[in-house]
């Protein structure tokens, strides 16, 4: 139902406050307001600082709403007219784009908001970007970002990398570097890591190098490596290996890494891995690869892990910009 009010002079009420100015606003299907496009200066009082939302347009910043909403009222994003100092759990930072829950809390900060195009180019928006130091206990590194997540409680739930920039991660299998970024628990610990290169894992089934060509990077809150709290490794991709599992039974099944169209390019294939998940409380191992799954007992079955030779042909970074996939960040 409506949670707003439409006033004289192109304005809309909430119980959070007036925005005056509105060029154009959207519902939800059930009547709630969803966003509105500003043409004036606003002021927002948030948990990160005051935000002036967005109300002039500009060549590089993406065409949104100036604000998004929950549908109980609360603010879910705001584009910010200039990149702005806010106040994160973890300190001060510039941002473009701001993000909320519907109780308040910061959700995400962008400290850039381009919008990659012809027209604007991934070296330009680089240009923009200001490194900046982390040191996380599993990782210390200074580089440009593109995102930064928090839970509710505020501990930072994951660490967006801008294309092109790395981290040194340290991990219990040695030390990895990430490409895109790596997520956390919020007891700090490290969740998952996205390799930059292939990475020989030594897994219950034996070892499994593990590298996904299909990583985007548009968000690091999951990524193909992960592991649980203890920091033994829980799922992975493998475009490098391929596994045969011979069962209790005396079957034979092998699991390869498979050939697919490039999103990008009718034209050309790349590899798409096989996914193995380990369950540490049931002792065994989930394959799955074109289509098939297989669930195997790690006491039950033998594995024999041998190399795969990977299609050279797989996404980069900058192949990102033309994606047309549904990867929202918000």
């Amino acid at each position: 139902m409506e949670n707003f009010l439409l006033l004289e002079n192109d304005a809309i009420q909430l119980n959070t406050g007036v925005f005056a100015g509105v060029d154009a606003y959207s519902r939800y299907p059930a009547g709630e307001l969803l966003g509105v496009r500003l043409r004036e200066p606003n002021m927002l009082v948030t948990h990160v600082g005051e935000l002036v939302p967005a109300y002039t347009e500009t060549m590089r910043r993406k065409s949104k709403f100036s604000v998004e909403f929950h549908k109980n009222g609360m603010v879910k994003a705001v584009a910010l007219n200039e990149q702005t100092e806010i106040e994160t759990p973890i300190g001060e930072f510039p941002a473009e784009l701001v993000t909320f829950y519907d109780t308040g809390e910061l959700h995400r900060f962008f400290p850039l908001d381009g919008k990659i195009s012809g027209f604007w180019s991934e070296e330009e928006e680089r240009a923009l970007g200001i490194p900046f130091s982390f040191d996380l206990g599993f990782t210390r590194f200074t580089a440009i970002l593109s995102g930064v997540c928090f839970c509710k409680s505020g501990d930072i739930r994951s660490v967006t990398l801008f294309p092109g920039e790395t981290a040194e991660v340290e991990t219990r299998y040695g030390v990895i570097t990430a490409r895109h970024g790596f997520s956390l628990y919020e007891s700090g610990a490290l969740q998952s890591v996205e390799p930059n290169e292939p990475t020989v894992i030594q897994t219950p089934i034996g070892a499994v190098t593990a590298f996904d060509t299909e990583a985007v990077g548009v968000s690091a809150d999951e990524n193909s490596l992960a592991f649980d709290e203890r920091g033994r490794v829980t799922a992975l991709i493998t475009v490098h290996s391929k596994v045969a599992v011979q069962t209790g039974a005396g079957e034979l099944r092998l699991f390869s890494p498979t050939a697919a169209v490039h999103p990008l390019d009718d034209d050309a294939e790349f590899t798409k891995g096989i996914k193995i998940s380990f369950d540490y409380a049931e002792n065994a191992v989930t394959l799955t690869s074109g289509g098939e799954t297989g669930v195997f007992s790690l006491a039950d079955c033998n594995f024999h892990i041998e190399s795969a030779e990977p299609a050279a042909f797989g996404c980069s970074p900058s192949d990102c910009a033309g994606c047309s996939g549904n990867c929202g960040a918000g």
